[in-house]
């Protein structure tokens, strides 16, 4: 009995078992005169374990003084951009009707000028407050290089409220600027003295 030509009857399974050289596939005549793949599995792949994790070569978890640390960044600095335009506005009467005003477009003039100051140095206290906010968010996550920045930036915050403060007492309406500005600096010095505590030592790095 002959099988039908076929391009697989001229190849015998010696043949057919070369093209498939894993032996995965083995390739059997069928009664029929056509060749069937008996499935037999997959290959399978052994893979070494990986090596533990030692627990001193884990990151330390952040401690509560770096947390505590940028949160008091974040409120000092948000604090210090009211300190201007709070105590231009409070004395504003006093800007108002400094000098002769004998009009009411004089009046309104100068209104719109206090305002437009206190806006002014609003946004000037905004752009100086970014970096607090920006390296405070970095030193969460354990950067000393933020914290170095903080500490200089903070001795320059530090110094910019006594200014500020010296220049409130001088006003008529002085109180709410020189709150204002001693609670910043309490801040600031908390900051700085929580991110150098032993914890947060031992976090940053």
């Amino acid at each position: 009995m002959t099988y039908p030509q076929d391009p697989w009857q001229r190849q015998n399974p010696d043949d057919v078992q070369w093209q498939n050289p894993a032996g995965a596939y083995p390739v059997t005549p069928a009664p029929t005169g056509q060749y069937q793949v008996n499935h037999v599995g997959q290959a399978s792949f052994s893979m070494a374990p990986l090596a533990p994790v030692l627990p001193h070569e884990m990151a330390p978890p952040r401690p509560a003084t770096i947390t505590a640390a940028m949160w008091i960044w974040i409120a000092g600095a948000v604090l210090s951009v009211a300190v201007l335009p709070v105590m231009l506005l409070v004395n504003g009467d006093y800007f108002i009707n400094e000098g002769s005003v004998v009009t009411d477009e004089e009046r309104q003039a100068n209104e719109l000028g206090v305002r437009v100051m206190a806006v002014l140095f609003g946004f000037a206290m905004l752009v100086a407050a970014a970096p607090y906010v920006a390296f405070a968010v970095v030193l969460r996550n354990g950067q000393n290089w933020a914290r170095i920045l903080l500490t200089i930036l903070g001795v320059i915050g530090f110094l910019s409220m006594i200014a500020i403060m010296l220049i409130s007492l001088n006003a008529r309406v002085w109180q709410p600027s020189v709150v204002i500005s001693v609670v910043v600096i309490g801040l600031t010095i908390a900051a700085v003295v929580l991110q150098f505590l032993p914890a947060s030592n031992k976090f940053v790095r």
